[in-house]
């Protein structure tokens, strides 16, 4: 399904589940889209939720605009208004993790609940502005096949052929513009300062299969955070949800119920 913005940009978006049965808005992250979230849907739905799975601006079957995290905030809490739903829980893995952030800050009224996944709420270590800037410039640089190859091939080397499949199948259809717009605006994402204005309860998840950093960034997530859980899934990683599916649906069903 599609609906149009205040600022008359096309966004896709799919539903499952009950309308009546307490809303949860999934958002996928960078260079991905609504189909990331394949293996959460039924589950969540059965749970008891009615389950939303947009395509943020600039990706998957949605519409090219201006790409900020605060937009992408924006255009959900336009489509809560546009499906008539008051509050919704949010998930949000990588980038997607991000938009809750900030959609929480801006837009408290409108959320529930609040897992992050495989985030962060700033790049500021020297070591953090390092690999953040190395990655655009990859992103700049380098054709957009050999840079989904790069991608895959890091699923590839751990033996998940079906996330890599995942990928190379979204990834060759985007449009490398705008993956380098929505990585600057990554880059530069800092809201640090206002994590102690979430009162949400708040789940930080994140997986432990590439590296410390990633590991170290989500703890500074949780932190924080007022009162807000953190739990490492072993064996997952950027994007845990595809990574270790499983143990993603049970620790975010536990915590949505």
């Amino acid at each position: 399904m599609n609906f149009t913005t205040p600022d008359n940009l096309k966004l896709f978006y799919k539903t499952f589940g009950d309308p009546q049965n307490p809303a949860v808005l999934l958002i996928h992250g960078l260079g991905a889209d609504n189909g990331m979230w394949q293996p959460q849907i039924e589950p969540i739905a059965a749970a008891g939720f009615y389950v939303i799975t947009p395509d943020m601006r600039s990706h998957g079957q949605s519409a090219t605009g201006e790409f900020t995290i605060a937009a992408c905030a924006r255009d959900l809490r336009d489509l809560l208004d546009e499906l008539d739903i008051q509050k919704a829980h949010l998930v949000g893995v990588s980038m997607g993790g991000l938009i809750v952030q900030q959609m929480t800050c801006d837009f408290p009224d409108r959320v529930d609940k609040i897992v992050i996944c495989d985030s962060f709420s700033g790049v500021i270590s020297f070591s953090e502005r390092f690999n953040a800037q190395l990655a655009a410039v990859l992103l700049a640089i380098l054709p957009n096949k050999l840079l989904t190859k790069l991608l895959v091939s890091t699923y590839q080397r751990i033996g998940r052929e079906d996330v890599a499949s995942y990928f190379t199948s979204v990834l060759r259809s985007a449009d490398v513009h705008n993956v380098r717009a929505a990585r600057r605006a990554v880059n530069v994402f800092n809201i640090v300062a206002r994590l102690p204005e979430i009162r949400q309860p708040a789940l930080v998840l994140v997986g432990d299969k590439f590296g410390k950093m990633a590991v170290e960034m989500a703890h500074k997530t949780a932190n924080g955070i007022p009162g807000a859980a953190f739990q490492i899934l072993k064996g997952g990683g950027d994007p845990s949800n595809l990574l270790v599916p499983e143990a993603f649906n049970r620790q975010v069903l536990e915590f949505l119920k």
